[in-house]
Parts: C-alpha cells; structure tokens; sequence
C-alpha cells in the first residue's frame, strides 16, 4: 500500500514513525506547506511541495491528512477526497457532521474511501467510553477535558 502524508509537523513525524513498523507499507513521501528543501524527515523519505500533490494522486492509496482541525482539515479533506482515499483526525466534535457530509460528497464525486477523525478523541478514546458503558452500564465518565482543557496539551 501506498502511503503518503500531508503535514510533516508532530502528527506527520508520529505517523511516520508508525509506518516504519508496516512492513506493508510503501510510504511515498511527505507533502508540505514550507520549503521541502527545510524538512529532514526521520526516515529520509522524499519531500514534495503540498501544491504538487494532485500529481501524486494516482501514485498514492491512501493519503493521511496531518493538519489542524480548526482550519486545516475542514478545506483539505473535502478538497483531497475527490482524488484520493484520506484519512483525517478531525476533532471538533460540534462540526463533525458539517464535515462528514463535505467529505462524504466529496468522496461520491470521485469514488474514494475516507476515515474521518480517527485518533484519540473522538476515536479511541470514544470507543473505550463505548466499552465501559457496556460493562458497566451504571458507572460514571470522567473525562479531562472541557473549557479551558485541551486534552492535546494536558
């Protein structure tokens, strides 16, 4: 399968590090926003400009959106579904749905496949609180986030 990332910032460097141990996994190169001649990446793939992704498109199989939820990920997932199968980790719970149905037309337009916020939260952590309701239907959620919480920087 062929990989490749948009945004080589944390989220980008961690989703490198996981493909190392996919030995599946073909991971092609990083797209960025600066200067790709400035981004050293961990495992020494190539680094392209994010503006000649679409020339890319039907080298890559899967393309992992790596970019912020507040801005980033509500113009880039749409924009990039029509051409490719994405995966994002948008997390602003409230516009989920707004953002679903951007990608999800998208993804009809151009019959591609796309995983919309997968990560922590919502993702893992939501599917654990799923588990722990189900065993334990009676107990109580705690959670460690909320206004003026970031669960990112806790």
């Amino acid at each position: 399968m062929k990989i490749a990332i948009y945004g080589y910032g944390n989220l980008g460097r961690g989703v490198e590090a996981a493909m190392r141990q996919n030995p599946d996994v073909d991971l092609i190169g990083a797209f960025t926003r600066r200067d790709p001649a400035t981004v050293k990446t961990r495992t020494g793939i190539p680094v392209y400009p994010a503006a000649d992704i679409l020339q890319y498109k039907d080298t890559i199989d899967v393309l992992i959106l790596c970019g912020g939820s507040a801005t980033d990920l509500p113009e880039q997932t749409p924009r990039y579904a029509e051409y490719c199968n994405v995966v994002d980790s948008f997390d602003t719970h409230a516009s989920i749905p707004a953002h679903f149905a951007a990608v999800d037309e998208a993804a009809q337009k151009g019959g591609t496949l796309c995983l919309i916020s997968a990560g922590w939260d919502p993702g893992m952590f939501s599917l654990a609180r799923v588990y722990a309701q189900a065993i334990l239907p009676d107990g109580e959620d705690y959670t460690f986030w909320g206004r003026g919480v970031s669960q990112g920087h806790s």
